[in-house]
Parts: structure tokens; C-alpha cells; sequence
């Protein structure tokens, strides 16, 4: 996620900014292979890249109430007109997350403040150290 983020903003320098906030004791969590990747992606992709002016990408991963939470939140164009978050891509993920942790695992997409961008929120147990 790091490299793809870094890559992006190789590529678009001037209308893409991110930051990754990651608390220490989620630092040794298991994670669904790719399932934070899709997510940023998602947000380079439908959120960033149709924007006239770009954007900026917060992912954060903290622990909650024993569970991870991760959210992928940007400020681009936001879901209006989107296909409420059933696109292939998330569709997998959210497959993939339930063959992991059945039906302890939560994907959830929302629109931003004020309608601009996207928060997507991934939520599974925490795993013992």
C-alpha cells in the first residue's frame, strides 16, 4: 500500500497527497492479503484521478473495542453516481473477508463530509499478539 501510494504520487505529484497513520499496537495485526490495497485503490481510482484538482488520502488503522478498524478516506468526487459500492473489486473483498472471519468482518462505504469523497471502514476481531 505504501509503494502503490508513493507511485501514485510519483505519477501525479501535484494533485495527489496521502498520509498513513498506523497505531503500534496494530503493527503485528493479520490483514486479508490486499484487502487495505483494494480499498486505497479504489480511492486513487473513483476518488482522486476524476478530480479537476486531485486530492488527499488518509488511511488509519487503529484498534477498537477488539477489533481492527481501518478506514481509506479521501476527499475526491465522492459516491454520487457511483453504483453504491457493489463493484467487483469490493464485492471480492468483502468474499474474501468473510471466508477469513466470517461473519465477524465488516466492509462499509460512506460518502465524505459535506458529500466530498469517501471514508471505506474495514473491521474484523483483533488477533492475539
Amino acid at each position: 500500500m505504501r509503494a502503490y501510494l508513493a507511485l501514485m504520487h510519483m505519477r501525479i505529484p501535484d494533485r495527489l497527497d496521502f498520509a498513513i497513520t498506523l497505531a503500534p499496537e496494530c503493527e503485528s495485526q493479520a490483514c486479508v492479503p490486499w484487502s487495505i490495497l483494494t480499498l486505497v485503490e479504489n480511492a486513487v481510482r473513483h476518488g482522486i484521478d476524476p478530480s479537476e484538482t486531485g486530492g488527499q488520502i488518509d488511511v488509519r488503522v487503529r484498534a477498537v473495542d477488539g477489533q481492527l478498524v481501518v478506514e481509506v478516506e479521501d476527499d475526491g468526487v465522492g459516491l454520487a453516481g457511483s453504483s453504491s459500492g457493489l463493484g467487483t473489486g469490493l464485492a471480492s473483498l468483502r468474499e474474501r473477508l468473510r471466508g477469513h472471519y466470517g461473519e465477524a468482518a465488516r466492509l462499509q462505504l460512506e460518502s465524505g463530509a459535506s458529500g466530498h469523497g469517501a471514508i471505506a471502514r474495514l473491521q474484523w476481531p483483533l488477533t492475539s499478539p
